[in-house]
C-alpha cells in the first residue's frame, strides 16, 4: 500500500537529522544513511505526482451525462464568435465563462478568450448515437471528432518515451531534489567545515506560457462540419506537441522556458573527447552504467537521439567482423530507441563541429505538467488585407524531473 506524504516526509527528516549528527569517522553509516535518503526522496516525489494526478482527476471529474453536453462545443463556432469581440452564444458561452472561473482557480490571467480544461479533455462525439444506424445517429455523425488532449499526446515523442503527464492541476506541484554533498580531504583526527554535509531544496513546478501561432482564412470559421473542427484541433495540437518536445530535449530553463534533461545539473555523462568522438559500444554501456550506478535503472527506460546518430550506430559494429551492429532493430542494447532531430547535432567542442547527442534513462521521472485550458487570442486585423485570421493560443506547462540521476547523456558524438 503507497504511503502518505506526510509519513514519507517525517521518515526522511529522521534519515537527514541521525546522518547530520554522524561523526567524521562513521564513513559506512554515512553511506547506508544516503542511500536510504535517496530512496525516501525518490518515494517522495513519486508520491506528490501521484496525489496531484489524483486531486486533478477528482476535480475534472465529469458525468456521462456532462460529457454528452461538452460534446455540443465547436470550436469553430467559438472562434468565429470571438472574431466578433467574443459575443458567444448558446454552450460556447458557457464555456467561455467555465474557462474564465478556471483561470483564476489556478492563478492564470486569460489575455484572450478561454477554452477549458474540460474541454480539451473530454470532447468526443456522443457515445449512445450508433453510427451505424440511421435512426440512431448514423445521418447525424461526420466521423468521430478528436479529443485535444488525447491528439497532443498522440504526437509527444514524450508520451511515446513513457513521460508522466499530467493535465487539470489545481496548483504548484512542488518536488525535492536530493541531497548534495561534498568531500573533503582530512587529517585523522580533522572537522569537516560544512557542518551540515547535506542539503535539500524543493522547486515548484508552475504554469508557464507557451505560445502557439497561426493564420485561418476567414472563410474557414464560415463553415460548420466535424471536419473543420478536426483540422483546426489538428493544426493545434501540431504546434503545441512541437514546443513541449522541444522544451524537454532542450529547455534553457530562461526566459520563462522550462529546463529541457540535456541542460539538468547532476545527470550523467560520457564524454567522448576534447573534439568529440565516434560512438561505440564502450560508449553506449558507458550510459546505461552511469545510470545504473545511482540505482536509478528502473521504469521507462529508453534512448533518445538524432537521425545522424541513430544512421551511424546502423552502420557500426559492436567489435570488428561480428555483423552485429550498435542499434538493431529499432533498439540499442534491447531498449527502446527514438528518434527526433529535436535532439541537437550542431554541437561545437574543441575542432569538433556538427556533434550530436544522445540521452538514456528512464523517462518516467520526467513531469510534464499542464494547467487549465487555452487561452486564445483572436486577431481578425493584422492580416486584414489576404482575408486572414491571425490565432495566438496560449497554453500553461511546466516540465521537470523527479530524480536527475535517473539520465545520463553524452553530447560531443562525432557522426561523420
Amino acid at each position: 500500500m503507497s504511503r502518505k506524504i506526510h509519513e514519507i516526509r517525517k521518515d526522511l527528516s529522521a534519515v537527514i537529522e541521525n546522518f547530520r549528527k554522524l561523526g567524521d569517522d562513521k564513513k559506512d553509516e554515512a553511506q547506508s544513511l544516503l542511500t536510504k535518503i535517496d530512496e525516501y526522496t525518490r518515494e517522495l516525489n513519486d508520491a506528490i505526482v501521484v496525489d496531484a494526478a489524483d486531486k486533478a482527476l477528482a476535480a475534472n471529474h465529469v458525468t456521462d451525462a456532462e460529457r454528452r453536453e461538452i460534446n455540443r462545443f465547436s470550436y469553430t463556432k467559438y472562434m468565429r464568435e470571438a472574431i466578433n469581440r467574443g459575443e458567444f452564444s448558446g454552450f460556447e458561452k458557457e464555456m467561455a465563462e467555465e474557462a474564465t472561473r478556471e483561470a483564476a482557480h489556478v492563478g492564470i490571467q486569460l489575455q484572450g478568450v478561454g477554452i477549458p480544461h474540460v474541454v480539451l479533455v473530454n470532447k468526443r462525439a456522443a457515445s449512445g448515437q450508433n453510427v451505424s444506424v440511421a435512426a440512431d445517429g448514423g445521418n447525424l455523425v461526420q466521423e468521430e471528432s478528436l479529443v485535444y488532449i488525447e491528439a497532443l499526446r498522440a504526437k509527444l515523442i514524450l508520451n511515446e518515451l513513457g513521460v508522466t503527464f499530467l493535465t487539470g492541476l489545481q496548483g504548484n506541484l512542488p518536488l525535492v531534489k536530493g541531497g548534495q554533498f561534498s568531500a573533503q580531504w582530512l587529517a585523522e583526527n580533522g572537522k569537516m567545515t560544512n557542518g551540515d554535509k547535506v542539503a535539500f531544496e524543493k522547486y515548484l513546478l508552475s504554469p508557464k506560457r507557451v505560445a502557439l501561432t497561426g493564420a485561418y482564412s476567414k472563410q474557414l470559421f464560415l463553415q460548420s462540419s466535424l471536419d473543420i473542427d478536426n483540422y483546426i484541433v489538428t493544426e493545434l495540437t501540431t504546434a503545441h506537441a512541437k514546443a513541449l518536445n522541444e522544451a524537454m530535449v532542450n529547455g534553457s530553463g530562461t526566459s520563462g522556458q522550462p529546463k529541457g534533461i540535456l541542460n539538468l545539473e547532476g545527470i550523467g555523462s560520457v564524454v567522448g573527447g576534447e573534439n568529440g568522438a565516434v560512438l561505440d559500444w564502450k560508449k553506449i554501456v558507458g550510459l546505461e552504467t552511469s545510470v545504473a550506478v545511482e540505482n536509478a535503472d528502473l521504469g521507462s527506460l529508453a534512448y533518445l537521439t538524432n537521425s545522424k546518430v541513430r544512421g551511424a550506430m546502423k552502420t557500426t559494429e559492436k567489435s570488428a567482423g561480428t555483423a552485429r551492429y550498435l542499434m538493431e532493430g529499432g533498439e540499442v542494447n534491447g531498449y527502446k530507441t527514438v528518434v527526433t532531430n529535436l535532439v541537437p547535432s550542431n554541437i561545437t567542442k574543441g575542432t569538433g563541429e556538427g556533434l550530436s547527442a544522445m540521452i538514456f534513462g528512464n523517462f518516467a521521472d520526467v513531469v510534464m505538467a499542464q494547467w487549465g485550458g487555452l487561452d486564445i487570442l483572436v486577431d481578425p486585423y493584422t492580416l486584414a488585407d489576404s482575408g486572414d485570421i491571425k490565432i495566438v493560443a496560449n497554453a500553461f506547462h511546466d516540465i521537470g524531473c523527479k530524480h536527475e540521476k535517473s539520465f545520463a547523456a553524452m553530447k560531443d558524438i562525432v557522426t561523420a
